[in-house]
């Protein structure tokens, strides 16, 4: 038997390879509205963590700053107490450390000026840059009620505690420093059995030979006042009177400038070391008067 080829019939397009038409669905790129809303929310979860944390990094800058500028006139008094036999300036009530007719704002008024700042014979003796007597916390404004006291360029105010803007009587001076006429930083040259306390001339520094305890001293700290009376005048939380204690009578509503640093303020005492006094601490009078033989007086 003989099998024959059989031809298949040639049909069109057979051999041609089939067409599929291919419908693609894409979808949009973007966020959907739900997706949107979460990734807002972790960005709202993220900054309510971080915000804190940077806030007390700025706050803890600033601290160290103010702490490091303190320290700098600590070491500007040893030098003018070095340049002066060892006696401090005389007391400084005001406020102004540049001088007004400088237009650099660089150079320190002059000390002869009845407006000169306690910071301007520290300042000079050791050539500091009058930016050093600015704390980067200070929120200062100016008093409305007597347009004083704008203190936009100083920060830092002096241990004048019992002075002659104090109020204190001579029995008082007696409990708190044992002496009428020499505070902790200052002394009365006034003669006069009567009020030796009454001129800002008669006030001048003391030598620091004289002061007991430098390292449990005052020196200088963040505050609102230049020159910080204390006594009856309520320009610090330690005052004589119970019912003032704690609180500024004399400024009222400038107490976070004696807190500025985490309800703390810097401190530079007599020996140059730097500490932060709460306020509880700060009004304890022995801070200021230097004498720790007596006990604190509430």
């Amino acid at each position: 038997m003989i099998f024959q080829p059989v031809r298949l019939a040639h049909r069109e397009g057979m051999n041609q390879p089939a067409i599929r038409h291919v419908v693609a669905t894409s979808r949009t790129s973007g966020f959907t509205l739900i997706e949107l809303m979460v990734v807002i929310g972790i960005i709202a979860v993220l900054l309510s963590i971080l915000m804190p944390v940077m806030g007390k990094v700025r706050d803890q800058a600033r601290m160290t700053q103010c702490a490091s500028n303190l320290r700098n006139i600590g070491q500007a008094a040893s030098v003018y107490l070095n340049m002066n036999d060892h006696y401090f300036p005389p007391a400084k009530n005001q406020d102004l450390l540049l001088d007004p007719a400088d237009p650099t704002k660089t150079k320190y008024i002059s000390l002869t000026d009845a407006n000169a700042y306690w910071g301007t014979f520290f300042g000079r003796a050791a050539k500091l840059p009058p930016a050093v007597f600015k704390c980067p916390s200070n929120q200062q404004k100016m008093d409305v009620g007597t347009g004083l006291y704008t203190n936009d360029q100083v920060a830092y105010g002096f241990n004048g505690w019992g002075n002659g803007a104090s109020g204190m009587s001579d029995s008082e001076r007696i409990t708190y420093f044992g002496t009428i006429s020499e505070i902790a930083l200052f002394r009365s040259v006034n003669t006069s059995s009567a009020n030796k306390w009454g001129n800002w001339n008669d006030q001048v520094g003391r030598s620091l030979a004289a002061i007991k305890t430098p390292s449990k001293t005052i020196l200088a700290q963040d505050a609102w006042e230049a020159l910080m009376d204390g006594g009856h005048n309520g320009d610090t939380f330690a005052s004589v009177d119970a019912s003032n204690r704690g609180k500024l009578t004399e400024y009222p509503g400038h107490d976070i400038e004696y807190l500025r640093h985490m309800n703390a303020a810097n401190v530079v005492f007599v020996d140059g070391h730097i500490e932060r006094l709460g306020a509880d601490e700060q009004k304890d009078e022995r801070y200021y008067t230097g004498n720790w033989t007596a006990p604190r007086s509430y």
